[in-house]
């Protein structure tokens, strides 16, 4: 839980800028990368100012196609079926939501109103459409500032092309905000692990705890790939509004122990390798023997704020706002005063 809605607006609006990784990739939109991880499994990782906000994926079955977590917006999701539609006629038979965050489930509605099962954890549909409205503004607030904008582009001279650009880009963002209904899952569950056939390949779900309390990841056997959902960020700093680093750390030591040797799609930032997600296990290992240090020297949550400095191998990571926030949800863990879900 958060004090304001603001706080975690930086999680929904704002997106990791990255390198394209060394793999086969599409032709790039404004929204997301897609990138070939294995035969039949794609990664969408978020682009830098886009409606997808959160990074997506989809794996090619024998007779379907399922599609891991929706984004941000509608509008990104069905940039997403566009781009499944020119690799395979298949139909998408599955969704799944890593978790609640509105960076992953803003475009459930689409795929919803085209009958596909859209899989979570059982809190998931607690909280979708609960939790989620505080992260979006009121139409009222949505609408006064998009004619505000629009108005602004209409008195804007057609020779100041990069501020025109930037009104319209505003827009269009708003209008994709506008258009969010949200949206819960179909199908849920709470522990062990779910079996997905997409006709002979197979897709297995799993849970553990960490980022939000109802987390759910998926690896895909014959092509060696999980897709973490936000349990795994890569040289990225995380959002720890609903975590409890005391999990998580240990769901990291159990995913890496299971999966050595696979490719990862994280929620966030790039394609990953193991070592890019025991860099993301250490950050937060680092994070809490820094901030349980401060508590033990008597540092307040304020002053741990001001005085633990992000250290200097972590300064090249994306999201660098997240670092004080870090620390203060990261004592109040520690402290047991800390409201999470």
């Amino acid at each position: 839980m958060i004090k304001t809605k603001f706080a975690f607006a930086a999680i929904i609006a704002t997106v990791v800028l990255c390198a394209v990784p060394a793999f086969a990739q599409s032709k790039p939109n404004d929204d997301f990368q897609l990138v070939k991880v294995a035969d039949g499994v794609y990664a969408a990782v978020a682009k830098s100012g886009g409606l997808a906000s959160g990074n997506a994926g989809f794996v090619i079955g024998d007779d379907s196609v399922l599609v891991f977590d929706t984004f941000f917006t509608p509008v990104a999701i069905e940039e997403l079926i566009s781009e499944i539609q020119t690799l395979t006629k298949l139909p998408i038979k599955y969704a799944v939501n890593s978790h609640y965050h509105l960076d992953h489930t803003g475009g459930n509605q689409v795929l919803a109103a085209r009958g596909v099962q859209i899989i979570a954890h059982d809190n998931v549909m607690k909280w979708q459409t609960t939790k989620n409205k505080r992260f979006l503004p009121a139409p009222e607030d949505l609408q006064k500032r998009r004619a505000d904008a629009a108005k602004l582009l209409s008195e804007t001279p057609e020779d100041q092309k990069d501020k025109r650009m930037q009104l319209e880009r505003t827009i269009r963002r708003l209008d994709a905000v506008m258009a969010i209904k949200l949206t819960n899952p179909t199908k849920t569950f709470s522990s062990g692990v779910m079996l997905l056939k997409l006709g002979k390949r197979e897709v297995i779900l799993a849970t553990l705890p960490g980022h939000t309390g109802g987390d759910v990841f998926a690896y895909v056997p014959d092509a060696n790939v999980v897709f973490t959902g936000d349990l795994g960020w890569s040289k990225t700093l995380p959002n720890l509004v609903d975590a409890t680093v005391n999990d998580w750390i240990p769901t990291l030591d159990q995913i890496l122990k299971s999966y050595p040797t696979a490719k990862f799609v994280p929620g966030h930032g790039n394609v990953a390798a193991a070592a890019d997600i025991k860099d993301f296990r250490d950050y937060l290992d680092d994070l809490r023997a820094r901030v349980k240090q401060g508590i033990a020297g008597g540092l307040t949550v304020d002053q741990a704020k001001e005085q633990l400095i992000l250290p200097e191998k972590y300064k090249s990571f994306a999201f660098q706002n997240f670092a004080t926030p870090n620390v203060e949800d990261m004592y109040k863990e520690l402290k047991g005063t800390k409201q999470t879900n």
